[in-house]
């Protein structure tokens, strides 16, 4: 069993060996360097990835501005799913932090076998819901916390982002600048 069947399994244990067997025949392993891009803004997303080993981030260029809306880790599910779904241009790119190894599907190899298995149905329903959630976290605290609020909660919740990601990214992410970051961290610390 691959790294993708085994993080699938380890969510949704009632899969049957059929299905596991779809699914490990329908995404196709692949090896990339760190700086690689998966998406360019403005391209319509056609594939979904499963990240194995690596760092991905998701960010927009916008008058100017690199601006960072996500990070994708291990056992991760990366897409640019406000394109990759509705089939419309992408308003970030992904782009590879780091060298990783990941499995991906198109988005038509993903209806395929949605369509041919009430179980793989139920697994894709499954973690889109995990993503919404995360999501809606995520909105809440960037409407509701300061940038210091925001720096706490991810030393609580996520230290592995300031452990693994560049300052200007993790500033970004933040809504703020590196020199905000940096007072942040100081007055913490």
């Amino acid at each position: 069993m691959n790294p993708l069947t085994q993080y699938i399994r380890s969510q949704v244990s009632s899969l049957s060996e059929e299905a596991v067997d779809m699914l490990e025949h329908a995404f196709r392993i692949k090896e990339k360097k760190k700086g690689d891009i998966l998406l360019h803004q403005g391209d319509t997303c056609k594939d979904l990835y499963f990240l194995s080993e690596g760092i991905t981030r998701s960010y927009s260029i916008r008058d100017g501005l690199d601006i960072t809306t996500w990070f994708g880790f291990k056992n991760d599910f990366v897409t640019a799913f406000a394109s990759f779904f509705p089939k419309e241009p992408s308003y970030e790119s992904i782009e590879m932090l780091t060298d990783g190894v990941l499995y991906q599907i198109s988005y038509h190899q993903l209806l395929e076998i949605q369509n041919q298995s009430r179980e793989i149905e139920r697994a894709i329903n499954y973690f889109s819901l995990l993503y919404t959630v995360q999501l809606e976290k995520r909105l809440f605290v960037i409407q509701t916390h300061s940038a210091k609020e925001k720096y706490k909660l991810i030393l609580q919740q996520e230290p592995h982002l300031i452990q693994r990601i560049p300052n200007k990214h993790l500033a970004s992410y933040l809504g703020i600048t590196r020199e905000t970051l940096s007072r942040i961290r100081s007055s913490i610390n």
